[in-house]
């Protein structure tokens, strides 16, 4: 009997053209075969299962097939096949890790100066190239840059960081992308198809999630599930492989945007006791939160229309409940949460404090932000009474937080405008638009606008003046030519004349109470009766 074959080793890609996702390598190298044109050495780059050593075996067969077929082996030849059976010298594959010695890099120097014995081309793969010690790279590098007429060489790496420099300059880099669910999920299916099992569409996107752009490690997966069930359903791949469900994953999620702590951590116990791994479960969670990010801020990124109908759906209710502040804010967090579980005795504890920790901050933030509209609302109505009864609303301008950075105004102050007197009532008038004059100044400076405040002007429509009497001293050296003639457009914007501007700087008054006091005290001193509010200030 036969002894069994893991699923990634029995569907290893035998061709350029099998390799999954990554067209912009396999295309170059077949074309460099068929043209006669390859390189010397070689350096294959990315994270793992997503062919590098594949893409290197390939490459060493094609070079040296007999009756290559548009830059792929022909599979057929002798060569194709004893390369395939590991019974060809000439073809050497080397494991970094364990031979990233002088001694042996020295070895194989030696061996490279031997002609092939039946190939073509004598052909190094060399995996995990970043295992090499600082000696072996030494010792490569001249006959990597130099090496004999039937020599290549063909490096494999995931951290391409650790590579010398010395090396990637003497080598054609290509770098290996990391392979998107849906074409992870259309190989699990192809394969399914040309096996005794069965994978739903659900399924198959679960394994691929799971994978993390690894098709070596969706294969392993596969080859778990299938040892569990002919029928694999979403189910069975949480089951066979120790993960948590999405069901789960929303639970928390919408626990934590209904406030509901205690469902959260029912939902943890739950999985505890089903020894599920609480690194991996706030892991994915934190994948969820992600998702719920690019909601908000991109709903059209790519990486979306790879989650399932029924995901997105979810997501997007629960996107609903939350700002975009709150899944940052529980995105750090969750972050965070992970960082402790490295090295934290009891995860469960550390996942059950965050998630119990979002859903008390994020009620809190909402509960103060409800009632702060409360109080707003509150003092909007004692107004409205009071006008009722016949007591006028000051004209009070309170700017607004800014809203940009505004340069220093390094330029001289405005002197010639100020003026010596207070202007003469009988001809000049109270502008009853300065509030929204100042409004409108302020997106021009709001430095100055602020210190405009408590200002009051005068008009003489006669002469085309306007006279501001300013209560701070620092306004006459902050205020510019400049100024004078932007807040002259904002004259022009709200009362619908241009005038020249003047100023008058007087000694600020005490400081009083808040407009809304002033105005409630007022009332009460001309015996208008106003209710009174329970809610405390804020």
């Amino acid at each position: 009997m036969a002894a069994y074959e893991a699923l990634y080793r029995k569907w290893r890609p035998q061709t350029f053209d099998d390799i999954v996702a990554q067209p912009h390598i396999t295309t170059t190298l077949k074309n460099q075969i068929m043209r006669n044109k390859t390189a010397h050495a070689y350096l294959f780059t990315g994270s793992r299962g997503t062919g590098k050593t594949t893409s290197a075996r390939i490459f060493s067969k094609a070079v040296n097939c007999l009756h290559p077929q548009n830059g792929n082996p022909c599979l057929e030849c002798e060569i194709c096949k004893d390369a395939e059976a590991g019974a060809l010298t000439d073809i050497i594959e080397i494991d970094g890790a364990s031979n990233n010695g002088v001694e042996e890099v020295r070895a194989l120097r030696e061996n490279a100066a031997f002609m092939p014995v039946r190939c073509k081309y004598k052909v190094y793969i060399i995996d995990e190239v970043h295992m090499l010690s600082a000696g072996a790279f030494n010792a490569l590098l001249k006959i990597i840059e130099e090496p004999p007429a039937y020599v290549k060489f063909a490096f494999a790496t995931t951290e391409i960081h650790k590579v010398p420099a010395t090396i990637l300059s003497r080598c054609q880099r290509f770098d290996f992308r990391r392979i998107l669910p849906q074409d992870i999920a259309g190989r699990i299916q192809y394969i399914a198809a040309h096996e005794s099992f069965t994978v739903s569409d659900a399924a198959a996107h679960r394994i691929a999630v799971l994978a993390d752009g690894g098709m070596r490690d969706a294969l392993s997966l596969l080859d778990q599930c299938a040892a569990v069930s002919d029928e694999i359903e979403s189910e069975t791949v949480e089951n066979a492989v120790g993960a948590v469900g999405t069901a789960a994953i929303f639970r928390i999620l919408h626990a934590i945007a209904d406030h509901q702590a205690a469902d959260a951590l029912e939902c943890i116990g739950t999985l505890y006791q089903q020894s599920k791994d609480m690194t991996r479960f706030a892991d994915e969670i934190s994948q969820h939160l992600r998702s719920l990010m690019l909601l908000k801020t991109a709903p059209k990124d790519a990486s979306l229309d790879s989650m399932m109908p029924d995901e997105r759906s979810a997501l997007e209710e629960i996107s609903g409940k939350l700002s975009l502040s709150d899944i940052l804010s529980a995105l750090n967090s969750i972050h965070q949460c992970c960082d402790r579980m490295a090295r934290s005795g009891n995860r469960r504890m550390e996942l059950e404090l965050t998630i119990i920790r979002l859903c008390s901050e994020m009620q809190s933030q909402q509960g103060d932000v409800r009632a702060l509209t409360d109080r707003v609302a509150q003092l909007e109505q004692q107004i409205a009474q009071l006008m009722k009864n016949g007591v006028p609303a000051p004209a009070v301008h309170i700017p607004p937080a800014p809203r940009k950075n505004v340069e220093s105004n390094a330029k001289v102050p405005a002197q010639s405008l100020q003026v010596e007197q207070r202007p003469d009532t009988t001809s000049y008038q109270p502008v009853k638009n300065w509030a929204a004059v100042l409004e409108a100044f302020f997106d021009k400076n709001p430095s100055v606008a602020g210190l405009l405040q408590e200002s009051q002007a005068f008009a003489n429509d006669t002469t085309g003046i306007l006279v501001m009497v300013v209560r701070n001293r620092l306004f006459k050296r902050l205020f510019t030519t400049q100024d004078a003639a932007s807040l002259g457009n904002a004259c022009l914007q709200i009362l619908g004349k241009k005038y020249s501007i003047r100023y008058k700087v007087e000694e600020p008054s005490e400081q009083g109470n808040l407009p809304v006091d002033a105005l409630l005290n007022r009332a009460k001193s001309e015996g208008i009766s106003v209710g009174e509010s329970e809610s405390p200030g804020v």
